[in-house]
């Protein structure tokens, strides 16, 4: 029991160590708006906590869209989760999303609607 207690502490540390160290450099989220349009979350590199939420347009042949935002990487992530990012928009609406440690997989603790758009749960690391 205490090395199966011991071996899950070893890997939720490595593995938030490894999310937090991702943002030293950009990465890009990808996911779908409700239109089916392709939707981008830009990290800027740390320390910046900077980022934008980039709406392509692609499916509805729709202007590209803009919205800035700031990111947290907690130093303490949540028990039993993957490692989490937090975002806040200019106003005030928030989204954390947690990504799978062993996969690009992220998934969002709820949908936002930002620049008209409400985005799907569902994002991926597309590149880091």
């Amino acid at each position: 029991m205490f090395a199966k207690a011991a071996a899950a502490f070893i890997f939720v540390t490595l593995a938030g160590s490894a999310f937090a160290g991702l943002y030293s450099k950009p990465v890009v989220m990808t996911g779908e708006n409700q239109m089916g349009d392709t939707a981008e979350l830009r990290f800027d590199a740390a320390p910046s906590h900077n980022g934008t939420l980039v709406i392509l347009g692609d499916r509805t042949k729709t202007p590209k869209k803009s919205v800035p935002f700031i990111y947290d990487v907690p130093d303490k992530q949540p028990a039993g989760t993957g490692p989490t990012v937090n975002i806040t928009f200019g106003d005030k609406k928030t989204l954390s999303i947690s990504c799978d440690p062993f996969a690009d997989n992220c998934k969002s603790t709820g949908y936002v609607t930002e620049g008209g758009s409400t985005f799907s749960i569902l994002w991926k690391i597309a590149r880091h």
